[in-house]
């Protein structure tokens, strides 16, 4: 079970997200054990070596959740939020950030499988500093 919090600082259609609302949902899921992508930009000195101008590390976390299309809806616009908070049944709670969905229609009426992943921690760093690595 995780519990999905969520809110803008800005308004989005009929949404007006003055004061301290949230918007605030369970879902009965269990995530998916965390990726680490690493993305790195590097150049080839004279030698023929690779060096680092850029590295980024993230840990990812990925959920899969079959439902009606309004909560599908629901899980689409969490993209557009500036504030999205995760909470595990452990208690852990930390901000999603980059969060995508992928909505696949299944043959049953009105069913979607929605892949949802999301990055909780990342880490990047630049210059001399990731020429080291």
């Amino acid at each position: 079970m995780i519990k999905i919090e969520y809110w803008n600082t800005y308004d989005i259609l009929d949404c007006h997200y003055t004061g301290n609302y949230r918007n605030k949902f369970w879902l009965n899921v269990d995530l998916v054990t965390p990726q680490y992508p690493i993305l790195r930009e590097s150049v080839e000195n004279s030698n023929g070596d690779q060096i680092n101008q850029f590295m980024k590390w993230e840990k990812q976390y990925t959920f899969v959740y079959h439902c009606l299309e309004p909560t599908a809806d629901m899980l689409s616009t969490l993209t557009l939020m500036t504030d999205v908070w995760i909470t595990l049944d452990n208690g852990y709670s930390g901000k999603a950030k980059d969060f995508n969905t992928d909505i696949e229609w299944q043959p049953i009426t009105s069913i979607a499988k929605v892949t949802c992943t999301f990055t909780v921690k990342s880490y990047k760093i630049s210059g001399s500093d990731a020429a080291q690595c």
